[in-house]
């Protein structure tokens, strides 16, 4: 059976590249934008403009390193909508990238994005090397304290580095027929041990309009929309913020559609969904998706 990403997974892939990046010195709280990468040995890397790191007081000598936050948030890549997927904070200590890790460094950078704008933006850029002390991810599962060592060994999601590819594919080849296969599914039910765990799930079979806005190597994320509101989840809620209000009936719902086995690369995430509409389609038995975190 399809499990779920890790956390280190997920933070790991975030750190790769993708979402923005916010630096923090944690010693005056002064903030900084940056280009965030991760070397293929789970070094962390920073480009900054220097200006910007001399006001933060980081990255100033290459013998000294200092106290700081790094902030990744990470939303869907559609051009139409903002869907949050995570957020990755590390505390650590940041200093010029070392001479033994300067060749990884770029590398890393230059998988990030168009090196020549990033020089254009910031004509005395510098590289920073972000040692972690400790990690934490906010996802749709709640919020995960991730072990340093486990985040360092992870390897990044190879759909989700290209996951605008996967969604822009499914929206053009594939996105008439999702209402179909998820109407398909029956009830929607929340997470094992999530929010709402235990509770009666959503009836699927008046979702009118369904939009992909994620995906990774087990499944994909998909948004809902029905006609008429469903209930709430019922009882009262655990999530943050949450404590003990009643969930409000709401027409949309997030729900994590998981592929029957892993897949290789964003062409086989596209394959394996084509193969689940079309079984599901033609009368076969869809898998039911689960609502995640919040349901």
């Amino acid at each position: 059976m399809t499990h779920l990403p890790s956390a280190a997974v997920v933070a790991a892939t975030a750190l790769s590249g993708s979402g923005t990046a916010t630096l923090t010195s944690a010693r005056t709280e002064e903030r900084a934008a940056v280009v965030h990468a991760r070397t293929t040995g789970g070094d962390v890397v920073l480009l900054a403009s220097a200006g910007d790191l001399d006001r933060l007081g980081v990255g100033s000598r290459v013998d000294e390193d200092a106290p700081v936050r790094l902030e990744v948030v990470v939303e869907a890549p559609l051009p139409d909508l903002t869907v949050p997927r995570a957020q990755v904070v590390l505390e650590g200590w940041a200093g010029l990238a070392p001479p033994s890790l300067a060749v990884a460094a770029m590398d890393a950078v230059c998988a990030a994005g168009p090196v020549a704008d990033l020089f254009a933006q910031w004509p005395d850029a510098r590289v920073l090397h972000l040692d972690p002390a400790a990690a934490r991810l906010h996802w749709a599962e709640g919020c995960t304290d991730v072990p340093v060592e486990d985040l360092r060994a992870a390897t990044p999601d190879p759909v989700t580095l290209r996951e605008g590819h996967v969604l822009s594919r499914v929206d053009a080849e594939l996105g008439e027929r999702l209402v179909d296969l998820v109407r398909s599914m029956g009830h929607a039910h929340p997470a094992p041990g999530g929010r709402g765990a235990g509770v009666a799930g959503r009836d699927l079979g008046r979702v009118s309009e369904v939009r992909c806005v994620g995906a990774d190597r087990s499944g994909l994320v998909l948004r809902c929309r029905a006609d008429r509101p469903w209930e709430g989840l019922g009882g009262r809620c655990c999530g943050t913020g949450h404590e003990g209000a009643a969930c409000e009936a709401t027409t949309t719902a997030t729900l994590r559609l998981l592929f029957p086995a892993p897949v290789a690369d964003a062409d086989a995430a596209v394959d394996a969904l084509a193969l689940m509409v079309v079984a599901a389609t033609s009368g076969g038995a869809a898998r039911c998706p689960y609502a995640p975190g919040a349901a």
